[in-house]
C-alpha cells in the first residue's frame, strides 16, 4: 500500500512539472506586450474607422497577438517584447495617422498601403529610427514629407507612391546610406531630382513617375552605378540624354516616357548589357535609332513610339532573341522592314504604325509564331496578298491592323488561317473586290473594319454566323443590295456575350487603333473593349427596307445606315434596341412617321432622320426633347414642337380638346383670309382699269371662294 501511495505521488509531480513547462512555453510563444507600445497602438487605432481590426484591437490588451502586429524581444532583455512590425495592408482603414506612431520606437517594418488614410504625415514619424521598410502607398496622404523622414538612417526601401504628397524632393529622403529603393510616383512633387544626390552609392531602384518634376537630369544620376531601375515617366524633364548613360552598366529597366526630352538618343547602349526594358515613348527625340541597341541581348521591351526618329530601322534583330515587345510607331522612320525581325521568335507585339516605311512585308514573318499584335497602319506597304499569305501562319495573331496601306489593290480571296484573329482593320486602303469567304474561318473575330475602300457587291448572308462579331465598320464603300437579315442573327449583338469585351493584352501600348471619322476628328481605341457594339454602313448603295427583325439587336450601341437608298418605313421594333446610343438614318428614301415608341430609347444621345420623306408628328417625349432641328430637316411633312414653334406656343396654354383645337384653327384661317382680302382689294382699286386689275379681281374672287 505504501509503495502504491509513493507511486501516485511521483506521477502527480511529473504532471505538475509538465504543466509548468507548458505554461512557460506558451508564455514564450505569446510574448507580453510592452505597455508603451500598447498605449501607442490604442491611440493609433483611435484615429481610424472602417477596418475590421479596430474592434478587435480596442477590446484586447495582448497587442502582440493582434492581426498585423509582430513583436520581438530586443537585445535578449527579459522584459516585455516590443512591436517591430506593423503590417495593415488593404484593411479598409480610414482616418489619419496618429502622432502616437512615433512612440513605436522599435518599429522596423510599417506597411499601411492600399487603405484610405488621409491627412499629413506626423513629424513624430521621424522618431522611428529603427525603420527598415516603409510602405504608405495607395492612400490619400498629402503635404510635405520633410519633417517626417528626417534622420531615418536605417531605411532600405521607401514607398509612398499614389498619394498627394507635394513640395520638393528633399535630401532627407536619402537620410539613410543604406537605401536601395525609392518609389514616390503618382504624387505632386515639383522641381528636380537634386535632393537625391546623397543616395548615389546605394540606390538600385528609383521610381518618380507621374509627378510635376522638371528640369534636366542631374549629372550625379549617371554616376549611380548600382541603379537597376529608373522610372521617371509622366513628368516634364527636358534636355538631352547624356552619353554618360552608358556608365549605368547595371541598368535593367529604363522608363522615361511622357517627358520633354529632345535631341538624339545616345548611341551607348552597347555598355548596357543588362538592359531588359527601354520605354521612351512620347518625347521629342530625333535622329536615327541607336544601332548599339543590337548589343542589348537581354532586351525584352523596346517602346520608342511618338517621337521624331528618322532613318531606317537599323537594328540587327537576330541578336535580340528575347525581344517580346517592339513599338516604334508614330515616328518618321523610312526604308523597308528588316528581314531579321523574323528571328525574334518571342515577339508578341509589333507596332510600326504611322511611319514612312515602304516595300513589302517579308515572307519570313510567317516564322513569328508568338506574334499576337501587329499594327503596320499608315505606311506605304505594298502587296496585301503576300502579306496576308505570310501572316496566316501566325497562329497566335489576335490583332491585325493594316489600314492606310496597299493602295488600290484587290482584296485577296484565297486564304486560310487566322483562327485566333479578334480584330481585323484594313480600312482606308482603296481596296477593290468583295468581302471574301475566308473571313468566315475567323470564328473568334470581334472587330471588322473595312471602311473607306472601294469594295462592292452585297454583304454575304454568312456574316450572321460569326458568333463573336460585334463591331462592323463598312462605311464609304460601294456595297449594294439589301441589308442582309443575317446581321440580325449576330449573337454578340443579340445578347451579352462572354467574349464581347475580351480585350487584347497590349502590354503598355496605349493606342490600339486610330480611326478616321466622318468628320475631322480621329477616333482612338485602346483595346477591343473600347469598340462599342456597332453596325456602321453609311455612304454605300444599299436599298430595300429595314427589316423588323432589327429589334433583336439589343446590344447595339451605334447604328448608322445614312447616305444610302433605303426605302420603306422605320420599323417600330427599333425601339427594342434598348442600348442604342446613336441612330443615323439620314439621307435615304424613308417615308411614313417616326415611331412614337422611339422615345423609350433612354440612352439615345444622337439621332438623325434628316433628308428623307417622313411626315407626321415628331415624338415629343424622352430624348427627343434634346435633339436639334437639324436631326429632322429635309422632311417637309414632319411637324412637332421643334419644327412648328407657333403651333406649340398656341397649345402651351393648357390641355386642348378637339373643339378648342378646331376653334383655334378657324380663328387663324379667318385671320389669314382677311389679310389676303385686304391686300388684294387694295391692289384691285389701284389698278382697276388695267389688265392687272382684272387679274387681281380674279385672284380676289378665288380667295373669297376658298375662305368661305
Amino acid at each position: 500500500m505504501v509503495m502504491k501511495s509513493n507511486s501516485m505521488t511521483l506521477c502527480q509531480w511529473v504532471s505538475f512539472i509538465c504543466l509548468v513547462r507548458l505554461i512557460m512555453g506558451l508564455e514564450a510563444i505569446s510574448p507580453t506586450c510592452n505597455a508603451n507600445d500598447l498605449l501607442a497602438l490604442k491611440q493609433f487605432v483611435g484615429n481610424l474607422t472602417g477596418g475590421s481590426i479596430i474592434s478587435a484591437w480596442v477590446n484586447d490588451h495582448a497587442c502582440c497577438q493582434w492581426d498585423g502586429i509582430v513583436c520581438e524581444g530586443i537585445n535578449n532583455v527579459s522584459t516585455a517584447s516590443r512591436v517591430t512590425k506593423l503590417i495593415l495592408r488593404d484593411k479598409g482603414l480610414k482616418g489619419t495617422i496618429s502622432q502616437s506612431i512615433g512612440h513605436l520606437d522599435q518599429l522596423q517594418v510599417i506597411d499601411l498601403s492600399c487603405n484610405h488614410l488621409e491627412g499629413r504625415l506626423p513629424a513624430e514619424f521621424s522618431n522611428l529610427q529603427q525603420l527598415i521598410h516603409v510602405d504608405l502607398s495607395n492612400n490619400m496622404l498629402f503635404g510635405s514629407v520633410l519633417e517626417a523622414f528626417t534622420g531615418l538612417t536605417n531605411v532600405h526601401s521607401l514607398n509612398i507612391s499614389s498619394n498627394s504628397f507635394s513640395g520638393q524632393i528633399d535630401t532627407q529622403i536619402c537620410s539613410s546610406r543604406k537605401i536601395h529603393t525609392i518609389d514616390i510616383s503618382v504624387n505632386h512633387f515639383t522641381h528636380g531630382l537634386e535632393g537625391l544626390h546623397n543616395c548615389a552609392s546605394s540606390l538600385q531602384r528609383l521610381h518618380v513617375d507621374d509627378n510635376s518634376l522638371s528640369g534636366q537630369l542631374p549629372d550625379f544620376i549617371y554616376s549611380m552605378h548600382s541603379l537597376e531601375q529608373i522610372s521617371i515617366s509622366g513628368n516634364s524633364f527636358s534636355g538631352q540624354l547624356s552619353e554618360d548613360l552608358g556608365k549605368l552598366s547595371s541598368l535593367q529597366n529604363l522608363a522615361i516616357s511622357g517627358n520633354r526630352f529632345s535631341g538624339p538618343l545616345p548611341n551607348v547602349f552597347g555598355n548596357l548589357t543588362q538592359l531588359q526594358h527601354f520605354v521612351s515613348h512620347s518625347n521629342s527625340f530625333s535622329g536615327p535609332l541607336p544601332s548599339t541597341l543590337s548589343l542589348c541581348s537581354k532586351l525584352e521591351v523596346l517602346v520608342l513610339r511618338n517621337n521624331s526618329l528618322t532613318g531606317p530601322i537599323n537594328i540587327e534583330f537576330s541578336r535580340l532573341s528575347n525581344l517580346s515587345v517592339l513599338d516604334l510607331a508614330s515616328n518618321h522612320l523610312n526604308g523597308v522592314l528588316p528581314s531579321s525581325l523574323s528571328s525574334c521568335q518571342k515577339l508578341k507585339i509589333l507596332s510600326l504604325a504611322e511611319n514612312k516605311l515602304t516595300g513589302e512585308v517579308p515572307k519570313t514573318f510567317s516564322d513569328l509564331t508568338s506574334l499576337s499584335f501587329l499594327s503596320l497602319s499608315d505606311n506605304y506597304f505594298m502587296n496585301l496578298s503576300m502579306t496576308l499569305t505570310a501572316l496566316q501562319r501566325c497562329e497566335n495573331l489576335t490583332t491585325l491592323i493594316l489600314a492606310k496601306n496597299f493602295q488600290s489593290e484587290t482584296f485577296p480571296v484565297n486564304l486560310t488561317g487566322f483562327q485566333s484573329l479578334r480584330i481585323l482593320a484594313i480600312g482606308s486602303c482603296a481596296l477593290h473586290g468583295q468581302i471574301p469567304d475566308w473571313l468566315l474561318n475567323c470564328k473568334k473575330l470581334q472587330v471588322l473594319d473595312l471602311s473607306w475602300n472601294h469594295l462592292d457587291g452585297s454583304i454575304p448572308a454568312w456574316i450572321g454566323q460569326m458568333e463573336n462579331l460585334f463591331y462592323l465598320d463598312f462605311p464609304n464603300n460601294s456595297f449594294s443590295g439589301e441589308i442582309p437579315k443575317g446581321l440580325t442573327q449576330l449573337k454578340s449583338l443579340i445578347s451579352p456575350h462572354l467574349d464581347l469585351m475580351d480585350s487584347v493584352a497590349t502590354n503598355g501600348i496605349p493606342i490600339l487603333y486610330r480611326k478616321k471619322n466622318q468628320g475631322p476628328s480621329i477616333l482612338q481605341y485602346h483595346d477591343a473593349s473600347s469598340f462599342p457594339p456597332a453596325i456602321l454602313l453609311s455612304y454605300n448603295r444599299f436599298h430595300g427596307t429595314i427589316c423588323s427583325e432589327i429589334g433583336r439587336l439589343k446590344q447595339v450601341h451605334l447604328l448608322d445606315l445614312s447616305r444610302n437608298n433605303i426605302t420603306g418605313t422605320i420599323p417600330d421594333s427599333v425601339s427594342e434596341m434598348v442600348n442604342l446610343e446613336e441612330l443615323d438614318l439620314s439621307y435615304n428614301d424613308l417615308y411614313g412617321e417616326i415611331p412614337p415608341s422611339l422615345s423609350r430609347l433612354t440612352f439615345l444621345s444622337t439621332f438623325s432622320v434628316a433628308y428623307n420623306h417622313l411626315q407626321g408628328p415628331i415624338p415629343s417625349g424622352g430624348q427627343f426633347l434634346t435633339f436639334a432641328n437639324s436631326s429632322f430637316e429635309g422632311n417637309p411633312g414632319l411637324c412637332g414642337a421643334l419644327l412648328c414653334p407657333s403651333i406649340s406656343a398656341l397649345t402651351n396654354f393648357g390641355p386642348a380638346n378637339a373643339s378648342t383645337t378646331e376653334a383655334m384653327s378657324r380663328f387663324w384661317l379667318a385671320f389669314l383670309c382677311s389679310f389676303a382680302f385686304f391686300f388684294v382689294l387694295c391692289f384691285y382699286f389701284c389698278l382697276s382699269n388695267t389688265l392687272t386689275g382684272r387679274m387681281a379681281w380674279c385672284l380676289y374672287s378665288s380667295m373669297h371662294r376658298f375662305c368661305n
